[in-house]
């Protein structure tokens, strides 16, 4: 064992020290649970930390209310991002600092720079590799999010596009004409934040998120989002494509050229954006699922 880490097994790590993380972390806390740990391969709040500059929640902070109702935002019980940061839609900095607070505060027992590179099952216990040396635990509760690993693959040529989760921000973008592939929150965000900026935008996807009559957030954009499509901006430099998925993206002679699966195609002068998501946590997820058969733990 690294001298880090604690000699006994401890009853719980926690992988990913984000929103889920600092928030499972507390609630172990409160719950009694001591021997536990967090494990970030990053810093707390990494993933907020690396949101495009311009990127704000789209879920209003307020603080708590005399009758009790919490900031839909906040990890902890009595917290508010809202009362600590003095803003309603926090920048992706501005909720990693406040986790980064709440971790302290709570004084949880999180190990930074820890990359977890793999885990097994074995006589009832967890073993953990780790950057920084090997652990077990009875259980392990998995909090490393998505962000940090967008979806790069979905169609040919996808290699060619800059992920909205890769750029530090729109200010960065150069040209007056951008394709952004991906109509949900992530591409009505790079678009918004592009029109503003007077460039013209055409955006393709393969549904029509902006208009559908669900109130289920997995399906129909927020009103946040919502609200900004209805800016001046934004319907005056911003042409929806709806209902045509893109099957390639091909470079040739500094031109890039976008086909969709009705066969036509768009050329631009700068890479495509990409809003077409996430492909989930660490693949030694699905190991340890192959591996159980029966469930994650916690």
């Amino acid at each position: 064992m690294n001298a880090m880490f604690e000699k006994e097994p401890y009853d719980a790590v926690i992988v990913g020290a984000g929103a889920a993380g600092v928030g499972m972390a507390i609630a172990l806390k409160d719950a009694g649970i001591e021997r536990f740990i967090v494990l970030e391969r990053l810093m707390v709040g990494a993933s907020f930390g690396c949101w495009p500059e311009e990127t704000r929640f789209i879920t209003p902070s307020f603080p708590t209310n005399s009758v009790g109702m919490l900031d839909i935002n906040a990890v902890a019980l009595g917290s508010s991002p809202a009362h600590i940061l003095g803003v309603e839609h926090p920048t992706g900095l501005d909720y990693a600092a406040y986790l980064n607070g709440v971790a302290k505060h709570y004084e949880l027992p999180v190990r930074e720079e820890v990359m977890v590179n793999g885990i097994v099952r074995k006589d009832g216990l967890f073993q953990l590799e780790t950057s920084q040396g090997s652990l077990q635990a009875k259980n392990i509760v998995w909090a490393a999010g998505e962000f940090q690993f967008p979806k790069l693959n979905g169609f040919q040529g996808s290699q060619l596009c800059r992920h909205t989760a890769l750029i530090p921000s729109y200010q960065e973008i150069e040209g007056d004409e951008i394709i952004v592939i991906g109509g949900y929150e992530s591409g009505i965000d790079a678009a918004y934040h592009l029109s503003r900026r007077g460039k013209r935008v055409q955006l393709f996807d393969e549904g029509c998120p902006w208009a559908s009559g669900s109130s289920d957030p997995s399906i129909a954009l927020s009103t946040y989002s919502q609200e900004r499509m209805r800016q001046p901006h934004f319907g005056k430099n911003v042409e929806l494509i709806p209902n045509t998925p893109v099957t390639a993206v091909s470079e040739k002679d500094g031109q890039y050229l976008v086909t969709t699966a009705d066969g036509h195609s768009v050329r631009s002068d700068v890479s495509p954006l990409l809003a077409g998501g996430f492909v989930g946590g660490h693949q030694l997820v699905a190991e340890l699922f192959e591996q159980r058969g029966d469930g994650f733990p916690l």
